[in-house]
């Protein structure tokens, strides 16, 4: 049975995990940056009040994505503030990132899902073995790693896909502009007559203008 310090330790850890797994592990600097919080701002003082709207897509992520992490934020609310902010915080940019993954792709933001989960699902594992090492979660650790390669390799061909559609459209826009300017440039003279012959009837003038008598 796990007693009070241990429990106390796997507290922390997991604390730990929800700071540093999403900050860093899952987040790039740009989506930080995107998030509308400054990654200099002071993280540890337990009176920064939190958005609302930030606090409402962190909740949403863990209720949707990470249900593991519910019973840890309740103790981070009721016990550390400071580390319940910053996890809310880390939360709400993971949920960013996963909702411009949905607008961007439907097959990247599944797989950013079951990245996110496989992701924290390691750490959890890795803070299990901090508190007590037992082989049985030595090979869950080892499957979980394993599932969370396998699902890095599956988006980073997803990447490979989209990036690929991405710039076989922007070819094929390409040749199109490179057509439309080729046809202008032979049939310059049909252009300007026609645009001209246009600009007249919209004034109300006919083709042909007789010459001004004096």
């Amino acid at each position: 049975m796990v007693n009070y310090s241990q429990r106390r330790r796997l507290t922390c850890s997991l604390s730990a995990i929800v700071l540093i797994s999403v900050a860093v592990s899952i987040l790039s600097p740009s989506w930080a940056a995107d998030s509308g919080v400054s990654p200099n701002s002071d993280r540890s003082n337990p009176a920064t009040q939190i958005d609302p709207k930030l606090e409402a897509a962190a909740i949403a992520l863990v209720n949707s994505q990470l249900p593991e992490l519910e019973p840890l934020l309740d103790r981070l609310r009721s016990n550390e503030p400071a580390q319940y902010h910053t996890a809310i915080r880390d939360l709400a940019r993971s949920a960013k990132r996963l909702e411009a993954a949905k607008n961007r792709d439907p097959e990247i933001y599944e797989i950013e899902s079951k990245l996110l989960q496989a992701q924290m699902h390691v750490k959890l594992l890795a803070a299990k073995l901090k508190v007590r090492d037992r082989q049985i979660d030595r090979e869950a650790l080892r499957e979980a790693v394993e599932t969370l390669i396998q699902t890095e390799i599956k988006r980073a061909e997803a990447e490979i896909r989209y990036t690929k559609q991405r710039i076989e459209r922007t070819q094929r826009q390409l040749a199109a502009a490179e057509e439309r300017l080729e046809a202008k440039q032979q049939n310059f003279e049909t252009y300007l007559d026609k645009n001209y012959q246009q600009l007249l009837r919209s004034a109300g003038r006919s083709k042909d203008k007789k010459k001004d008598t004096k």
